[in-house]
């Protein structure tokens, strides 16, 4: 197989413990490759020791999530691209591209989010 065929695809996705963030667990975790140039991975995080993350918690939660999308992104070729759709939201996506995002979160008892990888252009 040559180089520009794999830089087209997705060849490989994530491990389960790359989606844990501290404080929270995952409450739900599905992989689904919807072709051979998109995967999106959909997890559920739940405050780890109590019922309900604060605003301030989910603030920080979102940080962390787009952080690890960037961290994703900076692993796979250049290509290949991440964003996270927040479904608690009203579905508002993240790109890595995005200079500023922010959402405005209150008490919630589970974040719901989407990491899509999709090949952006052809090489």
């Amino acid at each position: 197989m040559n180089e520009g065929k794999i830089k087209n695809t997705i060849t490989r996705s994530f491990e389960l413990q790359d989606y844990m963030i501290g404080g929270a667990e995952l409450s739900g975790f599905w992989a689904n490759l919807l072709s051979e140039e998109e995967l999106t991975v959909e997890v559920n995080y739940r405050p780890e020791s109590k019922k309900i993350f604060s605003p301030a918690e989910i603030e920080t939660l979102i940080r962390e999530i787009c952080g690890k999308c960037k961290s994703f992104e900076t692993q796979l070729p250049e290509n290949i691209k991440c964003e996270v759709t927040f479904k608690d939201f009203g579905g508002k996506v993240y790109k890595t591209s995005q200079s500023n995002f922010e959402l405005h979160p209150g008490e919630i008892d589970e974040l719901k989010v989407v990491y899509r990888f999709y090949v952006a252009y052809y090489v």
